[in-house]
């Protein structure tokens, strides 16, 4: 469990997100500034859980669940608009610590180093 991340803006899982919209959040700010011209972002993430497996001669030798968040960031200046979009959350398992009851992910081939070891 030492590998888990609570799922936060600073996990690792959301960090390509994080760094995008960070970017364009100091993008639009200089433009504001310099055009006196105002900003919108809008930020839309598609949440979704699903069961993963892995076999081996076609037994299941390990099952988990993986995270899968789909975002699409939007920034419009007036009529000016530009759309980033990714999808995160393959390789990673998605736990629930039952005590605070806050989401946690963990890279799934950390996890596996962890298991041969």
């Amino acid at each position: 469990m030492s590998n888990l991340e609570k799922l936060d803006f600073n996990s690792e899982l959301l960090k390509p997100m994080k760094e995008q919209l960070e970017i364009i959040i100091n993008r639009l700010m200089n433009v504001c500034m310099s055009t006196n011209k105002e900003a919108e972002i809008a930020l839309k993430i598609n949440l979704d859980a699903c069961k993963k497996g892995e076999y081996d001669k076609g037994k299941l030798i390990k099952e988990w669940t993986e995270p899968k968040l789909e975002y699409q960031i939007s920034e419009k200046i007036k009529e000016v608009k530009n759309t980033n979009k990714g999808l995160l959350g393959i390789d990673y398992e998605l736990k629930v610590n039952k005590e605070d009851n806050n989401v946690y992910v963990q890279k799934i081939n950390e996890q596996m180093s962890m298991l041969e070891d």
